[in-house]
């Protein structure tokens, strides 16, 4: 049996993208929460803050970035499985295995920044998936790892962290080429959600 996706958000580049990619049912053209297995939100901090009253016990899938409404969603995971995956793509989990390996390695004293380049009209900076790295890098000790934000043309995202020692540097890096790549793994979190157990997932 196929999942019923819905999709909170769907007028925007992600959230239309989503759409087209696989058989979903858009919320706002919905108008209510349709009787789905799992709800994508990927519209904004404030549209994810109303959307959670409206939930009956769906999956909820959460690719909005900024300030998000934690303590709502610590609650609505008490009764269904919640993730928050500030990257849909492919590469960024293995960028974060590659952080994770290098890091244990490194000797002390060397100096880590994460720079960021996404499109003009993206709103939060850093992004959530520097956010998302600098949380990891800081799981090793380092901490207030500096984030860089550029916010220049069609860019869809390049998240690259810099390691830098005496006489040598490393640069871990992912680049998104497609904007396509995220909605492709946004369908393919969903399937992967609603078979888990209660709980509330930081990707």
């Amino acid at each position: 049996m196929s999942t019923c996706i819905a999709v909170h958000g769907y007028t925007g580049k992600l959230g239309s993208l989503i759409v087209q990619q696989a058989p979903t049912v858009p919320i706002e053209r919905h108008g209510s929460i349709p009787d789905c297995d799992v709800v994508i939100d990927v519209s904004s901090a404030t549209g994810l803050r109303n959307l959670i009253p409206r939930l009956s016990g769906q999956a909820l899938l959460v690719g909005t970035t900024g300030d998000l409404p934690w303590t709502e969603l610590e609650e609505y995971a008490l009764t269904a499985p919640v993730a928050v995956v500030p990257n849909f793509s492919v590469g960024v989990p293995v960028l974060l295995q590659l952080i994770d390996t290098a890091l244990k390695m490194l000797p002390e004293g060397w100096d880590i920044e994460v720079i960021e380049a996404h499109h003009n009209q993206k709103q939060d900076a850093p992004s959530g998936t520097a956010k998302r790295l600098i949380r990891a890098i800081e799981e090793h000790g380092y901490q207030n790892v500096p984030a860089h934000a550029l916010r220049v043309g069609d860019t869809f995202g390049d998240h690259t962290v810099w390691m830098c020692g005496p006489g040598e540097r490393i640069e871990l890096k992912h680049v998104a080429t497609r904007r396509e790549v995220f909605a492709i793994g946004a369908h393919r979190w969903a399937n992967w959600l609603v078979r888990q157990p209660l709980g509330l997932i930081r990707a």
